[in-house]
């Protein structure tokens, strides 16, 4: 599927989202999948959430969600929708307004990939302060040789939002410190000929 096209000339990457997010309420549709093994009702933060996809999935697995993103259209688009299912912060991953040790699980659904090299390292910091000691990461990003790559491992795309495209030894480097549980690349060849790369990690925080 074709990214929906949103209007060039974003000052900020936020300002690039909350755009894009304004002008498509529902870009993303489907119920995503996650691999988590984790109990019903584990405390289960949904990073850089959008308009509910990932938030979905997890909810159907009987866990209790926490939804975060910088964008207020797409969080007041997951509170119309989820009502109260899930709970909804508006907030910047690199800067997450939850106490210490409170999350069994943290998810982060195409998010890395968008942010720059301070945002990460402090965004990996957070997760590792708000999860539980032994607590899970699940991470899907798309990787190198992606159709949107164009041969590079950085791009911004025509609605002015920054994509990387990462390899395993790089996500692994990303969190360092974590036990690498499993790490699995996924080609998908669309019906146009172009091929869709992911890169889907699961990590556990050091006990």
């Amino acid at each position: 599927m074709q990214e929906p096209s949103v209007r060039q000339g974003c000052d900020r990457q936020a300002d690039c989202w909350e755009r894009f997010y304004t002008e498509h309420k529902r870009p993303w549709r489907g119920i995503g999948k996650i691999s988590l093994d984790l109990e019903p009702r584990s405390k289960v933060l949904d990073i850089g959430c959008g308009t509910g996809k990932t938030t979905s999935a997890l909810i159907s697995m009987g866990m209790d969600v926490t939804g975060l993103d910088f964008s207020p259209s797409a969080i007041s688009h997951c509170v119309s929708i989820f009502g109260d299912k899930a709970k909804f912060t508006i907030a910047e991953c690199e800067r997450m307004p939850f106490p210490d040790k409170h999350f069994d699980a943290v998810v982060a659904v195409h998010v890395l990939e968008h942010l720059s090299e301070t945002q990460l390292k402090d965004t990996v910091k957070e997760i590792s302060r708000v999860l539980m000691p032994g607590g899970l990461v699940f991470v899907r990003s798309f990787a190198v040789g992606d159709m949107r790559a164009e041969g590079g491992d950085r791009n911004t795309r025509g609605n002015g939002i920054e994509y990387r495209y990462y390899t395993e030894e790089e996500m692994k480097g990303i969190f360092k410190g974590f036990e690498l549980l499993s790490s699995e690349r996924k080609d998908e060849t669309m019906r146009f000929g172009a091929v869709r790369v992911k890169m889907e990690c699961l990590f556990r925080l050091a006990v």
